[in-house]
């Protein structure tokens, strides 16, 4: 398929589930459609797994950029769900009727990745001054405001997959030390170099973070220089280690920690440590589970020590669904089979 594309965008779409692709409209739709021939596992309805069933028999995926024109298609039965809603609106959303608040737990933790490659962020000591300076409760509350929402914690994998959430390393996560960090800086001979810090507004809590996370780290003197910017130009920027020295940025759901975002030496951020890499790559033979636990605690703990990135908190994902709409699922990876409308 890639190889026929050429420089083009790719034209032959091959699937294998209960929905077949249509067509895309840019900036209007993507059109999906029951596909006849799909062949339904027999087993139970199991996570991710399990039996598909295509009960509707066209899905749109229509693009609306404003939070507050998507939850307003819902109310008035425009649309039938509407994805990413601001958190401040659940309280609002539990009194329009007609309309049902899903909550996805977990949906990701917020974070601000640290260039390892160029840059401030090199010196181990200035990213430990970072790190213990930051006061996660505010920061948090300035994202999401709901406490239904965030929750603090030092996993790298969440309470919910027990298998692999950790505490380790905890008392080096949401110190609020402004005396270690500045002592620290003075450590580092930081002489107020700006620290260009890229966020956006466009996933509001990626700002409002930042904002307040900036905050708090010059009080304890550094300088920061906050660079708001649509989503596409940062994730341009972003590759470019000369141009930036922190982005905003959310790690994701991940049921397999070997292959996380989080602590990926090759993603931006290049965060490439000898000692991680080695765990990482045992955590990714090993198939004893209480082995692996143990390799991923010692990824968790180099994390800290190292200041792999700087983790805020886990927050909650909020989604508008119409009451006509059953069976549907709130997950971080949107699925549609075995939903039915009444």
């Amino acid at each position: 398929m890639v190889d026929a594309a050429g420089d083009g965008p790719v034209k032959t779409v091959i699937g294998t589930g209960p929905f077949r692709f249509v067509e895309h409209k840019p900036d209007h739709h993507i059109r999906l459609a029951r596909f006849k021939d799909y062949a339904a596992r027999a087993e139970p309805v199991d996570g991710f797994g399990g039996k598909r069933t295509a009960w509707v028999g066209e899905i749109l995926f229509i693009p609306v950029p404003d939070v507050a024109v998507r939850l307003a298609g819902v109310e008035t039965g425009e649309y039938h769900i509407a994805l990413q809603i601001q958190q401040d609106q659940y309280d609002r959303m539990k009194t329009m009727p007609g309309v049902v608040p899903a909550i996805i737990k977990p949906e990701a933790w917020s974070t601000a990745v640290l260039n390892h490659k160029q840059g401030l962020m090199t010196d181990k000591r200035i990213r430990q001054a970072f790190q213990a300076a930051l006061d996660m409760e505010p920061i948090m509350a300035a994202g999401f405001g709901n406490k239904a929402f965030y929750r603090l914690d030092p996993g790298l994998s969440f309470p919910e997959q027990p298998q692999w959430h950790s505490k380790m390393a905890g008392e080096l996560y949401n110190q609020h030390n402004p005396a270690k960090a500045r002592r620290l800086l003075q450590e580092a001979g930081y002489a107020g170099a700006p620290v260009r810090w890229i966020t956006t507004k466009e996933y509001q809590y990626m700002y409002k973070n930042a904002l307040v996370a900036a905050q708090q780290l010059e009080a304890v003197g550094f300088k920061i220089d906050l660079q708001v910017v649509d989503w596409a130009t940062l994730v341009q920027r972003r590759n470019k280690p000369e141009v930036w020295d922190v982005f905003s940025t959310a790690i994701t759901f991940n049921p397999e920690p070997a292959f996380s975002t989080a602590t990926n030496c090759n993603w931006p951020g290049w965060w490439c440590h000898d000692d991680k890499e080695h765990w990482l790559e045992a955590l990714g033979r090993e198939s004893d589970p209480k082995k692996r636990r143990a390799m991923w605690e010692k990824v968790q703990q180099i994390f800290y020590e190292d200041v792999g990135r700087v983790k805020y908190g886990d927050f909650f994902g909020l989604v508008a669904v119409r009451k006509e709409v059953h069976d549907f699922r709130p997950t971080n990876e949107t699925n549609l089979w075995n939903v039915w409308l009444k």
